[in-house]
């Protein structure tokens, strides 16, 4: 289905329009949101990690010496632009009875302008818009090389352009390889993508099958899960529906934003659950706890509650009173909305905000019959000691009663330990152990 969703509202969406603008178009500006600063600087690590490993696998590869005729025509470069070419100088001048000299290729205008930025001469935007989709893995890897050499400077987000500019420029083309390839950058094209050719990230993403071998290769390879690969896709959508609007959520954004959740939640359920997750996380910021209460409680859908929810208790409103969100989560009427808030209340508890001792929430759980309440808990309070105390992690994640839930939860926790935990020169960890 092919859904225009930038321009019209379905008729279908009063039912998320009216609660969303009952509560949320009439409060104070919206401070930064907890926790961007730490995952950009992680995003940011990650990405110096792959091009330092680019720059020893390039350095370490010999350069190529075909044989040639020494009287014949200089060998061509199958990696030279075609637009290099257009950019190469005069023939030299000859003088009468000299042989033909060939022309002088010059570096490629990206080459150019990145070196300019290298040497502290310019900003990186002439560099940026020089990108296409012929040229990016090109610049990646001189950029992999000037890492390497301690010439690429650090400050700023330059990194996080970058990959902006390539989904912009990639789209598509650039995604699909990525993806292919099972390379950890896929999701970081997306932003840029969505912002690029959003129409086209929509009926990509809305026929993306994430069980697919291809999806789920991609997951085993990179340490990567379901969900946060569906937020990934979200976070772009949603970005791009509120554009422009400078934090302020007005009719036009909630219509279109609530077009996009509508579509997804007749088609597929766990992606309108995504939508909603970050479509709440952007709205949400500065609102009092008993408005975000009632907003949440006002949706109806088991999807759209537990979307709301999770993000919610994630804002900290409740972080003053931590139990506060356990027993906010048990008053919630969805079964799903439930088990969805207690994971995030126990989360929350795990890590200790505002003091809270978690050997306290670990003699509760203890204590607490074989259920799916605790076993919901038990997910939250494993994924909040992922990186404080990844063996207990593991330990309290073994510990869920059923045996299938036990089994998704383990893999999870172990692929977070993996990707966020273990420096990559240690051998993974798996979820036998």
């Amino acid at each position: 289905m092919n859904l225009s969703w930038k321009k019209t509202a379905l008729a279908g969406t009063a039912l998320l329009v009216i609660p969303l603008f009952h509560f949320l178009t009439h409060s104070d500006k919206e401070p930064a949101s907890e926790g961007v600063e730490d995952a950009f600087v992680q995003e940011t690590a990650q990405l110096i990690a792959e091009l330092e490993q680019l720059g020893k696998d390039i350095a370490q590869s010999p350069p190529s010496s075909p044989v040639r005729d020494p009287n014949g025509p200089p060998p061509t470069d199958p990696q030279v632009e075609r637009s290099s070419l257009a950019e190469s100088p005069d023939e030299i001048p000859q003088a009468p009875g000299d042989k033909p000299q060939p022309k002088l290729v010059s570096d490629p205008k990206w080459k150019r302008e990145l070196d300019q930025f290298l040497k502290g001469e310019a900003s990186p935007r002439d560099f940026l818009n020089s990108l296409n989709v012929g040229n990016w893995k090109r610049a990646r890897e001189t950029l992999a090389l000037a890492y390497a050499e301690k010439k690429l400077p650090l400050g700023g987000d330059f990194q996080k352009k970058f990959w902006m500019k390539v989904g912009e420029v990639g789209g598509k083309t650039v995604a699909e390889d990525l993806l292919k390839e099972g390379d950890p950058a896929f999701t970081k094209i997306l932003k840029g993508w969505a912002k690029g050719s959003p129409q086209e990230m929509f009926d990509y993403y809305a026929d993306l099958d994430l069980k697919s071998p291809q999806v789920q290769n991609y997951l085993e390879k990179t340490n990567s899960r379901e969900i946060p690969l569906m937020d990934q896709f979200s976070s772009g959508m949603i970005d791009e529906v509120l554009r422009n609007s400078d934090g302020n959520v007005g009719n036009l954004q909630v219509e279109n934003a609530n077009d996009l959740i509508d579509h997804f939640l007749e088609k597929d359920k766990g992606k309108a659950e995504s939508l909603t997750r970050e479509f709440t996380e952007r709205v949400i910021r500065g609102r009092d706890k008993e408005t975000l209460k009632q907003w949440v409680s006002s949706y109806k859908e088991p999807e759209l509650q537990a979307g709301t929810a999770q993000r919610v208790i994630e804002s900290g409103v409740f972080d003053k009173n931590p139990l506060e969100a356990v027993e906010f989560a048990n008053s919630l009427e969805s079964t799903k909305a439930k088990r969805s808030a207690l994971s995030t209340a126990y989360a929350r508890l795990a890590v200790g905000v505002n003091g809270h001792d978690p050997n306290v929430t670990a003699t509760e759980l203890n204590a607490m019959k074989d259920g799916w309440k605790r076993d919901f808990a038990l997910n939250g309070f494993a994924h909040g000691l992922v990186r404080q105390d990844p063996d207990a992690a593991i330990e309290w994640a073994n510990s869920i009663s059923n045996e299938g839930f036990r089994e998704v939860v383990t893999k999870n926790i172990t692929k977070r330990i993996n990707a966020e935990v273990l420096p990559d020169q240690n051998p993974p960890v798996t979820d036998k152990e």
